[in-house]
């Protein structure tokens, strides 16, 4: 397989803009002050009022400002590391730029349909639509990829944990969902949204690729290799996310239990280890590095 210049071309301007974003989400100057919102539904919402995400809830801008610090510490830093590796043709480079494209358009989806309109909203259109093409060609250049894994690969222990992670995913989005519909309610973090993106993108995308590569590796198909990593990759980030989410939010006033904060922090951090182990397995296996781009 010979690496992509267009690939490179969109995979580092994803990593220049997206820097550019992250850093405006946690260094736009901070003016205004929070304050309350009573929603169409009759929920009182507090605002966070401040800096780029003024207009989101207190939960909200917490959670996308920890997304923020995960993109400038973790996950730009592993996108140009891939790129670098991939353009100098290594396989292993090839599946982890997969996996880093994933967790951009995942992110700058969510930024583009879910956080209330700011100034920075064509910005985070840009990188939605630079990643999902460059995340495109890079699922379909990595096929050639996975189709040589060897035999001896634990395909069944990848996929007991991928439909594991599937399950735990799926149970936490649809338990407050079901639970509010059944109540004839509104789901409690819905605030003073309209609807539940980063649920939606979950429940229709991760949560169904998470199954369809377990049950691909169950029957030990290669080509499940090639759904599982882009994911394993994803969810490797989102550990930490979780961790920086649940920091910015306390710092903003929001009262946990002990438990409602070791909990899901815990439950990341164990999942993450067995990811990092799984991940590590896979890379190790991959075929011999491809053919550098002259």
């Amino acid at each position: 397989m010979k690496p992509s210049k267009t690939v490179s071309w969109l995979a580092g301007l994803v990593a220049v803009l997206a820097l550019i974003a992250a850093s405006a989400g946690l260094f736009w100057p901070a003016a205004g002050a929070p304050y309350t919102f009573t929603a169409r539904h009759g929920d009182v919402v507090d605002i966070y009022g401040q800096g780029l995400y003024a207009g989101d809830s207190v939960m909200k801008s917490g959670a996308t400002r920890g997304t923020d610090v995960v993109v400038l510490v973790l996950a730009t830093p592993l996108l140009v590391v891939a790129l670098a590796r991939y353009r100098r043709g290594s396989t292993r480079g090839a599946l982890l730029l997969a996996g880093a494209l994933t967790f951009f358009l995942y992110v700058y989806a969510t930024n583009a349909m879910s956080v209330v309109y700011n100034g920075l909203f064509l910005l985070y259109v840009a990188i939605f639509s630079l990643s999902f093409y460059a995340w495109c060609l890079m699922m379909t250049a990595i096929q050639p990829i996975v189709a040589r894994f060897p035999a001896s690969l634990p395909y069944r222990g990848m996929a007991t944990f991928l439909l594991l992670c599937g399950l735990l995913t799926g149970f936490v989005w649809l338990e407050p969902i079901v639970g509010a519909s059944l109540r004839g309610t509104q789901p409690d973090l819905l605030d003073h949204y309209t609807t539940l993106v980063t649920e939606a993108l979950d429940l229709a995308l991760i949560v169904p690729g998470c199954f369809l590569a377990g049950v691909m590796l169950w029957r030990r198909d290669p080509r499940g290799v090639g759904v599982a990593v882009p994911l394993l990759v994803l969810l490797l980030l989102v550990g930490p996310a979780v961790a920086a989410m649940t920091w910015f939010q306390v710092a903003d006033g929001i009262v946990f239990t002990i438990p409602q904060i070791v909990g899901p922090i815990g439950g990341f951090l164990v999942l993450g280890v067995i990811d990092i182990w799984v991940l590590a397995i896979v890379l190790r296996a991959a075929p011999g590095a491809v053919a550098s781009d002259k």
